[in-house]
């Protein structure tokens, strides 16, 4: 029997199908990539989309490394340099600043569809399945098949699940999941403030949720608002100037009265694993194995990093004459990217848990506690380092260009 026409297989083109695609074609391997529908061009005519992503540092590295940094910061990009996070109002607040790192910024944030539209221009040879939907597979001693609704079969050494939170490949190898919803759902939408966002990314902690404003490079904020379902259900009824109301009041009036928005919407919010992130010639990456709770702004960072694993370990099993398919190969990927984000799923999860009461001794001891943390410089120094995505010894993707 010939050899698959791929190396790899990529199931989903949305922003880290698309950056991972760019990935292996410029680390040497022929790549295929699965996609429902091709994404509609960013352009600097529409208004901000409503997903937006806060890019850590290190995966502004992986960015650049892989030549999208410069079309990504041609569009609109606004970085910021401090985080603001309080319950109370009058209360103690955690002040992070990009100084403590020796950092230009703590990271920028930038709309999802601009970095889907840079990875999806920059791929030369990477061939395209597009429209097209994954319907079966299976999976042979030296490769997997993919049978796509458009009648197509593509055949590869490797497959890899970039297809969200509910991966066609994880479903079909029967990979299964922990997890549970959050019985809330996260407003979004482009906000105008009264007074200047500053670069400050600010965060306030209610019972019911938090309440995130994202600085954008016009000035105003993407607004992220976290509520019980019945609450959200609630606002997304709401004209809009009662809504501006009900969200300056719950931001503490931070920046003043919120004076406009632009189109609203709300998803659902969900804590979800995946129990095992490779089979034999089978491998997830992003949100198909992953999804946390959003307060942290975390997700994409993770699935970037995830890229940034698996790529070196692909690359290193091919130069040693590997078989890049196989189960002790792709458990190199595994082992390291499983448990770091079984610990950031944790401490967020903890997070959304600790500030779900509203009145009582819990409440005291959160205030008292942030207090404290603002106070020890070297824990919140550590705090910064996790989230900017500089903590241990990260893979070369994740590395100054150059360094």
């Amino acid at each position: 029997m010939s050899a698959p026409r791929h190396d790899v297989a990529v199931v989903g083109g949305g922003m880290v199908g698309a950056v991972l695609s760019v990935a292996l074609e410029q680390a040497g391997f022929k790549v295929a990539l699965i996609e429902a529908r091709e994404p509609a061009p960013w352009s600097a005519n529409d208004d901000y989309d409503l997903r937006v992503s806060a890019v850590s540092p290190a995966s502004r590295n992986l960015l650049a490394n892989l030549g999208l940094w410069d079309a990504v910061a041609a569009g609109r990009i606004s970085p910021y340099r401090g985080m603001r996070v309080w319950e109370r109002p009058g209360g103690p607040r955690l002040d992070f600043e990009h100084s403590a790192l020796g950092l230009p910024e703590l990271g920028h944030i930038i709309e999802n569809n601009l970095i889907v539209t840079a990875a999806w221009n920059r791929m030369a040879a990477v061939r395209r399945y597009c429209p097209a939907l994954l319907e079966a597979l299976t999976v042979e001693s030296d490769r997997v098949q993919l049978f796509l609704d458009s009648g197509e079969t593509v055949e590869a050494r490797l497959a890899i699940g970039a297809e969200g939170a509910r991966s066609k490949v994880r479903d079909l190898a029967g990979m299964a999941t922990r997890g549970w919803a959050y019985g809330q759902r996260c407003t979004v939408g482009t906000v105008t403030t009264e007074r200047s966002h500053q670069a400050i990314a600010w965060q306030r902690f209610l019972p019911t949720g938090p309440v995130a404003f994202l600085p954008l490079a016009d000035g105003r904020c993407s607004l992220a608002w976290h509520a019980d379902d019945a609450l959200a259900h609630t606002l997304s009824a709401l004209d809009d100037s009662t809504f501006l109301d009900r969200l300056t009041e719950a931001s503490d009036a931070a920046l003043g009265q919120v004076t406009a928005v632009a189109a609203r919407a709300a998803f659902p919010l969900q804590l979800q694993h995946a129990q095992e992130y490779v089979r034999p010639r089978l491998a997830l990456i992003g949100d198909a194995a992953h999804v946390l709770h959003p307060m942290a702004g975390q997700g994409v960072n993770l699935g970037l990093m995830d890229i940034a694993t698996l790529v070196d370990v692909l690359t290193r099993a091919r130069d040693k004459s590997q078989d890049i398919g196989a189960l002790r190969v792709l458990k190199r990927y595994q082992r390291p990217r499983r448990a770091e984000n079984a610990l950031m799923l944790g401490a967020v999860d903890g997070i959304q848990k600790l500030f779900a009461g509203s009145t009582g001794l819990l409440a005291e001891l959160r205030n008292q506690g942030m207090a404290s943390l603002n106070a020890l410089s070297p824990l919140k120094q550590l705090m910064i380092q996790q989230a900017t995505g500089f903590s241990g010894s990260p893979p070369p993707l994740l590395r100054p260009p150059g360094g």
